[in-house]
């Protein structure tokens, strides 16, 4: 009786030594940092983030475009919005890194299982699934695990290390909305970019994250999880450094190549009939852009700015396609969904030199039988600038 006892306790010893032993193998797999290099020599940098996570997806050729990927960014940072913070599990609620971390994994669809629930995040995970995707760009580099990894670690392990920032210290505190929009401006920070924060004067322990959210009636923003508000928000710089005086310094990694921006323009010379085009991404029009039209009642779309045109995979020339389709006159996006509508391509490329000018060339077709209406080649055109230099008209 007393040798079955025994026998019981020595196997159910080993079993929970078993358990607690696999235990630890999986939480280390998530808690011991990688060692984190570029892939080519420790002395060059990649320039974004973008070009890391490409460069790791083991599939490059057909990893996700560098617009898809700031877009997918910016929509799960919306997405998370009203998530309430914490310092604890990250599991239902979120710190600043474990939010980046999420929006990242999200944008992957790395995430196994999640809902929403309240100002509650219900992510769970499953470990057999997470560490497949681990041995890809994944958790290669540690940004994507469940929960957060710590920002000091991020910043040592990616700022110049793994990328090279737009700038890596800039002492910001009690800036005012002025002094940030001619600071954003100047680097060129967009939308997606990563920025972090440091109120430690000897540089060892960096203690905030987040994604600059863009310009709002000129006013620049970010989000992030707020431990002062208690939540994910969006909230303006001026505000973070101005009224929270613990962040005292920002540096800035970008998570895309910085698009240069041109824009359409109606012309309408030699024609009296009045027109509206649609724009978008796709051939399909499924993916709106915007209208440009001559209908006196859309004189407030009779342009279409900011459309914004990346480099393509060598980095040799920025490169866009664009499809218009013709509506009906006036514009009614409830009643006019024709199909059999016109459908035009216009194929953009923008060859830089120097640093601020370069070659615009553009050219419009038919969508279906690739029919040339005509096209144009602007030299010296300020890409910095960008504007409005895209002629359209009524090519019936």
């Amino acid at each position: 009786m007393l040798l079955k006892k025994l026998r019981t306790i020595a196997v159910k010893a080993i079993a929970l030594i078993s358990v607690t032993a696999l235990c630890a193998g999986i939480l280390c797999a998530y808690e011991k940092p990688v060692t984190v290099l570029a892939d080519d020599s420790e002395d060059e940098l990649y320039s974004t983030l973008y070009d890391v996570f490409k460069d790791r997806s083991g599939d490059p050729e057909n990893f996700m475009s560098q617009e898809e990927f700031v877009s997918d960014v910016l929509y799960y940072c919306n997405k998370l919005k009203g998530i309430g913070y914490t310092y604890g599990s990250q599991e239902h609620y979120l710190a600043c890194d474990g939010y980046v971390s999420l929006v990242f994994r999200m944008t992957f669809g790395t995430v196994y299982e999640y809902e929403r629930y309240r100002d509650k995040y219900w992510a769970k995970f499953d470990y057999h699934e997470e560490h497949i995707v681990a041995d890809s760009y994944v958790d290669k580099y540690e940004i994507y695990r469940p929960g957060g990894t710590s920002v000091t670690w991020l910043y040592k392990h990616y700022v110049n290390t793994v990328v090279d920032p737009l700038v890596t210290r800039k002492y910001v505190e009690g800036w005012s909305n002025s002094d940030w929009v001619e600071y954003i401006e100047e680097l060129g920070v967009q939308p997606g970019d990563i920025m972090f924060w440091d109120n430690d004067r000897d540089r060892t322990y960096w203690s905030h994250i987040g994604f600059y959210a863009g310009m709002e009636d000129g006013v620049p923003m970010m989000w992030h999880a707020s431990s002062i508000q208690d939540k994910v928000v969006k909230q303006s710089l001026e505000d973070i450094t101005y009224n929270i005086q613990v962040l005292d310094y920002v540096s800035i990694v970008a998570l895309t190549d910085h698009p240069l921006n041109v824009g359409l323009y109606v012309d309408n010379s030699g024609n009296d009939r009045d027109f509206s085009y649609s724009v978008y991404k796709d051939a399909a029009c499924s993916e709106y852009i915007g209208r440009i039209s001559s209908c006196c009642t859309l004189s407030d779309q009779t342009s279409l700015d900011n459309i914004a045109v990346y480099p393509n995979n060598s980095k040799t020339a920025y490169e866009r396609t664009i499809y218009i389709r013709r509506d009906v006159s006036p514009f009614d996006p409830e009643t006019d969904e024709d199909d059999e509508q016109d459908v035009f391509k216009i194929v953009i490329k923008i060859e830089p030199f120097g640093s601020e000018k370069g070659t615009l060339k553009y050219a419009i077709y038919d969508a279906k039988d690739m029919r040339y209406y005509g096209g144009q080649t602007v030299e010296d055109y300020d890409y910095q600038a960008g504007g409005s230099v895209i002629s359209i008209s009524d090519f019936r």
